[in-house]
């Protein structure tokens, strides 16, 4: 008897260590796969939140930088995405999307002296940050992907708008 439950014990250990090694290595095979349909669902996303700022007086900055993004961790730590110059006195809106994975998507800005001016921490997978610097100079966006679904890696990509 003891013999049959060791070799079913093992089997079972077998087959649970297997189940996590598929489930660890899910996120990384899924970064394998066709990323392009994760950029679309964040680009989707996005374009949601261009069109409603448009609708709020806003539009992307011509014949400038305007987008930025990457292929993210679930992590509590902050990535910067890019660094542009602001104008003091212009306002701006920071917008944030992740693809269908992405749960909670966050951005903030930060000064030329690594100091937080403004975030979006709410609890989704859309951040969306008014700001209007006090003065002209280098900023920094950057996002995190705070939560996503069953942890996997997800697309997550940024525009900058400003008021017309």
């Amino acid at each position: 008897m003891n013999r049959i439950f060791s070799v079913r014990g093992f089997s079972l250990g077998v087959c649970l260590v297997s189940v996590l090694a598929v489930l660890g290595s899910a996120s990384s095979a899924r970064a394998q796969l066709k990323q392009g349909k994760y950029i679309t669902q964040a680009s989707t996303r996005l374009a949601k939140l261009v069109d409603a700022g448009n609708a709020d007086g806003f539009s992307l900055h011509n014949n400038s930088f305007s987008l930025g993004g990457g292929w993210l961790k679930k992590s509590e730590k902050w990535i910067p995405i890019y660094s542009v110059n602001l104008t003091a006195g212009k306002k701006y809106r920071f917008l944030a999307s992740g693809d269908d994975d992405a749960k909670d998507v966050d951005l903030r800005i930060m000064d030329a002296n690594g100091a937080q001016v403004a975030i979006d921490e709410s609890t989704a997978a859309d951040a969306v940050v008014n700001f209007t610097p006090k003065t002209s100079g280098k900023y920094t966006v950057q996002i995190r992907l705070y939560a996503s679904n069953m942890d996997f890696d997800a697309v997550c990509i940024s525009a900058m708008m400003v008021a017309k």
